[in-house]
């Protein structure tokens, strides 16, 4: 019953060259109070107008047609997008509609370019190791960062803070071990210096959910090193200007890497600066 109060509701919404009804006149059976959740809902797409005696209208023709196409959508149990769970707002150049995400992400960016201070619809912790070498052949000063395909970027080895991890040195501790190839135990094979603690960056759009995200930033140096990091297929090297320009390249292809000014803060925030930073290798390799 339901879903045929909802069919009804969204046919009988009058275009937008007729005059506003109630709500109540629409689904005489239906409770008002459900009636106008559905409006304001229908009122937060752009679909419909409602005034201050809940008398709905749609705002177009156009709109009109998406209210008939939407009541179909009900009617036959369909739904705009079955895919909520893959990550990734690069996934397709095939519109909007291809995953939640990237619905997600459009929704975001409007809602960042209509409000002064939107507030942020996730906020996330986020640990983050510096590995850095000084490279044998040229002597620049590179860090290790790792492909993401889903958010489609270099980045740091790190990731977001897990429920399960006790401490922020324990979220950092598991995402060495489950992103570099190495065997490494913590305190035997290297050692972890905090560095930046709690760097809050400005909200920024996730390039993995879509949503505006408020990180907060836990950032950890690695020192004594005592193996050569095995690099796998999505690890690079990358020096200190491509990781603060925010372009890495790899095989003769440059490939965006995290947000640029996250780089330039980290590389603010650090006394001396990136380059300035200690090889994370033991003098012995």
């Amino acid at each position: 019953m339901v879903a045929e109060h909802i069919v009804a509701f969204l046919r009988h919404i009058p275009q937008s060259n007729q005059d506003a009804i109630t709500l109540e006149s629409i689904v005489a059976d239906g409770n008002p109070d459900t009636l106008y959740g559905y409006a304001l809902m229908l009122q937060t797409i752009g679909i419909v107008q409602i005034d201050s005696q809940r008398r709905i209208k749609a705002r177009s023709q156009t709109a009109k047609y998406m209210l008939t196409s939407l009541a179909s959508y009900v009617e036959n149990d369909l739904h705009w997008i079955d895919d909520w769970k893959t990550r990734g707002i690069h996934r397709e150049a095939t519109g909007v509609l291809q995953n939640g995400a990237s619905l997600l992400h459009e929704l975001e960016t409007r809602r960042m370019n209509l409000l002064e201070t939107p507030s942020p619809s996730r906020v996330e912790e986020v640990v983050q190791v510096l590995i850095k070498r000084t490279n044998p052949e040229t002597g620049e000063a590179e860090f290790l960062m790792q492909y993401d395909a889903n958010a489609d970027q270099y980045q740091f080895i790190g990731g977001r803070r897990s429920p399960h991890d006790a401490t922020l040195q324990d979220a950092v501790v598991r995402e060495i071990d489950e992103e570099i190839a190495n065997t490494l135990v913590f305190d035997d094979d290297y050692r972890l210096d905090l560095i930046l603690p709690d760097m809050v960056v400005a909200a920024t759009l996730s390039p993995t959910f879509g949503a505006l995200t408020e990180y907060h930033f836990t950032v950890y140096h690695m020192r004594n090193l005592t193996q050569e990091i095995d690099l796998q297929a999505d690890d690079a090297w990358v020096s200190v200007n491509q990781v603060i320009l925010g372009k890495v390249e790899v095989d003769g292809q440059v490939v965006t890497a995290n947000d640029a000014a996250l780089y330039q803060q980290i590389n603010a925030e650090i006394q001396g600066g990136l380059v300035n930073l200690a090889d994370s290798f033991s003098n012995s390799l």
